[in-house]
């Protein structure tokens, strides 16, 4: 499970690489740009019980 935790996290720097590319090359308000905001900054829940999910997994599989 450390690599996809790993893997979730350079998602995460990734997006944020779009977003300060976008903004900086004038497509601050265009549909991409949003999509990728929502996904970094608004799915916040869904991120959160991902990483109680494989923290979860993590955990058990470490008492096996």
């Amino acid at each position: 499970m450390d690599s996809t935790i790993k893997l979730i996290s350079k998602y995460d720097q990734t997006l944020i690489k779009v977003i300060q590319w976008l903004d900086s090359n004038g497509h601050s308000n265009t549909e991409i740009r949003e999509i990728v905001d929502m996904m970094l900054n608004f799915e916040k829940d869904l991120k959160a019980n991902s990483e109680m999910e494989l923290t979860k997994i993590t955990y058990i599989g470490k008492e096996e």
